[in-house]
């Protein structure tokens, strides 16, 4: 995604912080209203019409539960958005959604959807969730993309539920690997979406799931719940920018962003991190990092000068 912001003139570096996302952009007013901004990435959520009812068809159309009827369909909001510039995220919201908006998309290709295209589905429970609640099927999903359109970053997130007045826990080292066994196997690049306000808390493990793969990446997404400045600055001193996505909201992105750009702030290290995300060498190649032997206090004194 970076690369085609990149070329198309949107940012000036491979930055995942510069990188602008409008969500929920499902009725044709939204996505009037999103293709005439400067936003860059537009995600929106896609179901059957009819989903769970006796007037449920296999047409696609953009709307968020418990909405299962919507006034565009996902043909009429690829038409739309493919005029532009715009990344594109789709959010299904039900199996049933996925292989009539995958055939939709090998359609539209043959003309040239010319964009990275991400496809998102909640495959896990994930913190506060419990184990029943309903999710996509993971196993379906990911045949269904191999089989009818692969070309795509693939999206897999956890059902997340935050109480702000209430105690609760983050991503579990638990949850982090039964999604990493789910993934593992995929040939297509992932980015894996975390609620922005529990990141921090969890980064021994999502900071394990990003060392597995460097087709893994983050996209940090916010709720009802604002995440700190502070946190996301954490994140930001402890990974690489190409590999985290931040989809927050105003004044924090920019607050953070303001933030993150001042060179003599304190920086926040996690010490299980990767020496080269802490030295930030030239191309992010170990090999610009320059190391000194040091065998006793002259020697170290030295090296510190």
């Amino acid at each position: 995604m970076l690369e085609f912001l990149l070329q198309n003139g949107e940012i000036q570096e491979k930055d995942g912080l510069y990188a602008t996302w409008c969500h929920a952009v499902n009725s044709k007013d939204e996505t009037k209203k999103a293709l005439e901004s400067d936003i860059m990435i537009l995600e929106a959520d896609v179901n059957v019409e009819g989903h769970n009812t006796v007037n449920e068809t296999n047409t696609p159309i953009m709307a968020h539960p418990p909405d299962v009827y919507s006034d565009n369909t996902l043909e009429e909001w690829l038409g739309a958005v493919i005029k532009s510039k715009k990344g594109i995220k789709l959010d299904f919201k039900s199996i049933q959604a996925v292989q009539p908006s995958l055939d939709l998309l090998k359609l539209k290709n043959q003309t040239g959807i010319n964009r990275p295209i991400w496809l998102n589905a909640d495959i896990l429970p994930g913190p506060n969730v419990p184990g029943f609640w309903p999710v996509v099927n993971s196993t379906q999903f990911f045949k269904l993309i191999q089989t009818k359109f692969p070309d795509v970053t693939i999206s897999p997130g956890w059902k997340v539920l935050y109480l702000s007045p209430f105690p609760n826990v983050t991503y579990t080292q638990t949850m982090v690997m039964e999604m990493y066994d789910k993934v593992k196997h995929l040939p297509q690049k992932i980015t894996f979406p975390v609620l922005a306000v529990m990141a921090k808390n969890a980064w021994p493990h999502l900071s394990w799931l990003l060392s597995q793969s460097s087709r893994f990446s983050l996209t940090l997404w916010q709720g009802q719940e604002n995440p700190t400045v502070n946190d996301m600055l954490f994140i930001r001193d402890n990974s690489n920018p190409q590999r985290i996505y931040y989809d927050i909201y105003e004044p924090v992105l920019s607050q953070f962003k303001e933030a993150a750009k001042q060179k003599d702030r304190p920086r926040r290290f996690y010490t299980g991190g990767d020496i080269v995300d802490y030295f930030k060498p030239a191309n992010n190649d170990g090999l610009n990092i320059q190391w000194e032997e040091v065998h006793d206090r002259a020697s170290l004194l030295s090296a510190l000068k």
